[in-house]
């Protein structure tokens, strides 16, 4: 699926990232990503992963991931939740050159931010889901 602008800061990429009842069993595990694009964007998307990523590594590339349930399903109704720390953090964000001081992060942003989306990610997972009726 093509991306869909939300607002002009915000992108979200709703590709599913599936995982097989296999590749559960194995390891892998699902990840709700935020690339730091730079003036005021972000794009939000999910990824299957086959082990943790690794925090330094993808500071590096701009991104911020947080591990999803396997029921995780709707990813625009969450960023819709977390909009507000999620535009203050594309807000904060500013990608920087590696230097002799920094040699890890391109990028810097409010962490504050961060965890109170990632707060909103874990409520978003284990809010009540309404339960299908049977009509006879």
């Amino acid at each position: 699926m093509r991306p869909q602008t939300d607002g002009m800061t915000l992108q979200i990429d709703d590709t599913p990232a599936l995982l097989t009842p296999a590749q559960t069993l194995t390891g892998w595990r699902r990840e709700l990503c935020v690339e730091l694009l730079g003036d005021s964007q972000a794009r939000v998307f999910l990824r299957a992963v086959e082990a943790p990523s690794m925090k330094a590594t993808e500071l590096r590339r701009a991104v911020l991931f947080h591990r999803v349930g396997a029921g995780f399903a709707d990813l625009a109704g969450c960023v819709a939740a977390a909009r507000e720390p999620l535009e203050a953090l594309a807000r904060s964000a500013v990608r920087e050159t590696p230097s002799k001081d920094n040699l890890f992060a391109a990028v810097t942003y409010d962490r504050a931010a961060w965890d109170r989306a990632t707060a909103v990610f874990d409520d978003w997972q284990r809010r009540p889901h309404p339960v299908p009726t049977r009509q006879v």
